[in-house]
């Protein structure tokens, strides 16, 4: 089926097949356009002749294919050698060949689909997923291949006016995202999406995002949302050691000169979620949160008592007691802020607020001497 809604921009692979390579003397470049499931030749079909420019490919100019699926293009600047590519528009979306030269070919065959929204024919051979655990916090980088097993381009679904083609998950709190390889954006806090149609066989993905070590709960998750053959870890540093139930151990690896402990996991199924547990540790955080916390607290009456004038009072246990209590009420509020979301967030700021309110009144009674 073709699909509707406005043109997108389709994926950068190579289409065209070269036919008879060898040098021409000729200022001509044609062909025709080919569905590549029945294997008839497309009339009215427009292909854009594009060349390299400054900012990438330029389209020079566009042909539709006459009656028999046939293009051709010619003029000054087809010259032998001339760097150039083709783009085929055809049901709403484009399909490109890769980069050719003039004169290296008889023909170019530039081959189209049909689209469909059905992502059943859609598998990963092999997700990559590094993960480095660095002072401040994860650095995660995938690299996916994503297979379309069926003879029609998937070109996802519409959401207004984005189209949503390959989904993909990461964790909470992720940052600094950049893509790679094909085009990757967001669609919520924890949900990816790529917008380029995926045609019969084999598209790569690859993005980076970090994770701070401030909201990172010691566990990286991992959500599996279509059916992947192989899930290749590669972790730093390497004495990260996981479960032999779940992950299997490949030793440690060497990828452009930085060491990685490799697990592997096959046959994921769509919605199995993997913990991976990194050794950046939490509750050690934590325990240093509190511990200053304490120390800014207890370092505020330290300092008005060295104000003083010798003699006034140095406070009752009790207040000493109450003191404590609001270390430990902070630390509680904090950790709950830690998943709190909407109107507990709130209620639950709200609170802080007035332990710390009630926190300087207490030195402030402190330094008062307990009058």
């Amino acid at each position: 089926m073709t699909p509707g809604g406005r043109p997108r921009l389709a994926w950068q692979v190579t289409v065209a097949i070269l036919l008879s390579a060898g040098w021409l003397e000729a200022d001509t470049v044609s062909g025709y356009v080919l569905d590549a499931q029945t294997q008839l030749r497309l009339s009215q079909v427009e292909v854009a002749f594009l060349v390299p420019g400054d900012d990438g490919l330029a389209e020079m100019v566009r042909h539709s294919t006459d009656e028999k699926g046939a293009f051709s293009f010619s003029g000054p600047f087809l010259t032998r050698a001339t760097f150039f590519a083709l783009v085929a528009h055809y049901g709403g979306l484009e399909y490109a060949t890769e980069t050719l030269q003039v004169g290296a070919q008889d023909q170019v065959i530039v081959e189209v689909f049909d689209g469909t929204e059905d992502d059943t024919q859609i598998r990963i051979d092999g997700h990559h997923l590094f993960l480095a655990v660095t002072p401040v916090g994860i650095d995660v980088a995938q690299l996916i291949h994503f297979d379309n097993l069926g003879a029609s381009t998937y070109v996802g679904h519409t959401f207004g006016d984005e189209r949503h083609v390959l989904r993909l998950q990461v964790p909470e709190g992720n940052l600094a995202l950049q893509g790679h390889s094909g085009k990757v954006m967001r669609a919520g806090p924890t949900r990816l999406f790529t917008n380029s149609p995926l045609p019969p066989g084999r598209s790569q993905v690859t993005f980076t995002i970090q994770l701070d070590g401030e909201e990172f709960g010691g566990d990286y998750v991992h959500e599996v949302l279509y059916p992947t053959s192989r899930l290749e870890l590669f972790l730093q540093p390497t004495d990260i050691e996981l479960s032999a139930d779940v992950f299997e151990d490949l030793g440690e690896v060497h990828l452009r000169d930085q060491g990685y402990r490799h697990y592997r996991v096959r046959d994921l199924s769509p919605g199995r979620r993997l913990s991976i547990r990194l050794p950046f540790s939490r509750p050690l955080r934590w325990s240093l949160k509190w511990a200053m916390l304490a120390l800014a607290l207890m370092m505020v009456p330290a300092a008005i008592a060295l104000a003083r004038p010798a003699g006034a009072s140095q406070g009752k246990s009790s207040v000493d007691a109450e003191r404590r209590t609001l270390i430990t009420r902070l630390a509680g509020i904090d950790d709950r802020l830690e998943t709190a979301t909407g109107d507990d967030a709130v209620d639950l700021r709200s609170q802080r607020e007035r332990l710390k309110n009630a926190a300087v009144s207490l030195y402030r009674h402190l330094a008062d001497g307990g009058r």
